[in-house]
């Protein structure tokens, strides 16, 4: 049976309809409590390393901001193995052109030290281009570098735009998809293919994922 973890929907008050400059938390004024972010019953909880200078809120809507780079995944989320699909949507409402964020997939010891842990990854950016690396403990080697393509939707001067980031997971290949175009396609032999997947923000950025899920079996019910 297909397995799907919580979908997360983007609401319109969560962006509030600004660009990236304006959709920052609200600071809130003299003798003001901050209010707190409570999730609706029955929302997702999810779990990050580091945990330090991150903050996590929404309840349908995830919002992260970062100061550090950092992993997220969803609480209780069990390990999978190929054939699987990992989706998500993407925005950045505020950071750096070249603060990347997407996809991680293949899991291991993500509550661990960053030097214990064990992760493939598929990340964009605003410059309209896309990277695929793994970390194993202390070291990042990429699998693919920087690469531009059309499919990844570029900043603007009001801010970053929607991506609909996709990996299929297969046992021979994983393919990356990005608004419903294939960018790239990579030996599963040089991925980390089994394990949790999750989400990763890079370091001084504010995003809103949507709709991040996990659903068993190739696409199509084709073999990979």
């Amino acid at each position: 049976m297909p397995m799907r973890l919580p979908i997360l929907l983007l609401t319109a008050a969560a962006l509030g309809g600004c660009g990236p400059d304006h959709a920052r938390p609200r600071t809130p004024g003299a003798g003001q409590e901050p209010e707190a972010a409570v999730p609706a019953p029955g929302s997702p909880q999810w779990r990050s390393s580091p945990t330090e200078g991150v903050t996590l809120s929404g309840g349908d809507t995830l919002l992260v901001e970062t100061g550090p780079h950092v992993v997220l995944w969803p609480e209780g989320a069990a390990p999978v193995a190929p054939p699987y699909t990992v989706r998500a949507g993407m925005r950045k409402l505020h950071g750096r052109l070249q603060e990347g964020y997407g996809i991680v997939f293949g899991g291991r010891s993500l509550g661990e030290p960053e030097t214990q842990q064990r992760y493939s990854y598929f990340l964009v950016r605003g410059d309209g281009s896309y990277l695929i690396k793994r970390r194993i403990g202390a070291e990042t080697p990429q699998v693919r570098p920087w690469t531009a393509h059309t499919a990844v939707r570029r900043d603007t001067d009001e801010g970053g735009r929607p991506n609909e980031l996709e990996v299929r997971v297969g046992e021979r290949e994983v393919a990356f998809v990005v608004n419903g175009a294939e960018v790239a396609r990579v030996p599963a032999a040089e991925l980390d293919t089994r394990g949790v997947p999750g989400v990763r923000a890079a370091h001084g950025i504010q995003l809103v994922v949507t709709g991040f899920a996990v659903v068993a079996g190739s696409p199509g019910g084709g073999e990979q």
